[in-house]
């Protein structure tokens, strides 16, 4: 599953009460059972438009589709965790994305693509689903006693990411990187690494830049600083532990697809 959120998926989660409305749809879409020899997870947006996705389960379809994090995601059959599927798409001529011109690949689709995922989760795996609240653990963002320590970002036409990344060298700790990203943007990549929700109360307007590592294991002393700490020691914020209430996505009804 990608590990970046985006300022477009932000604007899909905000419209998730929606998803009943829209009727965007792909032009022509493949949808098949992932090769188990083949371990290449990902998804990509091409210029004009077309999509691939590898080695994705139907919770992460809708993961990417919906804007929510996998814990959002309520009720479904087993296989929705389990099995895999590839699906390449390209929308109609007459759309905006038909015009993509993406230099990079690995960026996600723009929002209208993920309306269109959304009416093929509809039609292929007869997707059914309603919103749902609980009460749950949830983490604050706030500004620390000694302030914030962040750079306002360099670029402001950069397309706004938070990202994480891993060094490839297992006695190294992870890192994650913003760019032109808002404190709601770091926010929810936050959510997707403690898989639970985390809601900005910095009050911090704008974009900002930074890059930090940290240790992936909470637990492990010798591996670095903590997420905790090092957002505090570097950023001049802090979690909060707190209740709240958790949006969901309820699963009413999934089924199979059918082959191509």
């Amino acid at each position: 599953m990608n590990k970046w959120i985006t300022a477009a998926g932000l604007a899909v989660c905000a419209a998730c009460a929606a998803f009943g409305q829209e009727r965007a749809a792909f032009e022509v879409a493949s949808v098949k059972p992932s090769n188990p020899q083949v371990r290449s997870i990902g998804l990509s947006a091409w210029p004009g438009g077309r999509i691939t996705i590898t080695e994705y389960t139907l919770k992460q379809l809708i993961h990417e589709a919906y804007g929510v994090q996998p814990f959002q995601i309520s009720g479904g059959p087993k296989w929705m965790d389990e099995d895999r599927y590839d699906i390449e798409a390209k929308p109609p001529a007459s759309s905006s994305s038909s015009k993509l011109t993406t230099p990079n690949p690995k960026l996600p689709p723009p929002q209208e693509e993920l309306l269109m995922l959304r009416s093929l989760l509809a039609d292929r795996f007869k997707l059914q689903l309603h919103n749902g609240t609980k009460e749950g653990p949830v983490y604050e963002l706030v500004v620390s006693d000694k302030g914030a320590r962040l750079k306002a970002a360099k670029n402001a036409d950069a397309f706004p990411v938070v990202a994480y990344g891993r060094t490839g060298v297992a006695e190294l700790p992870d890192f994650m990187r913003g760019e032109n990203a808002s404190m709601q943007l770091f926010a929810a990549r936050l959510a997707l690494e403690f898989q639970r929700p985390v809601l900005d109360r910095t009050g911090l307007k704008g974009a900002f830049d930074f890059v930090f590592k940290y240790a992936k294991d909470f637990g492990d002393a010798d591996a670095g600083p903590s997420l905790f700490a090092v957002i505090q020691e570097e950023l001049g914020l802090k979690l909060v532990p707190a209740k709240g209430p958790v949006d969901l996505l309820v699963i009413d009804r999934a089924e199979k697809p059918s082959e191509n």
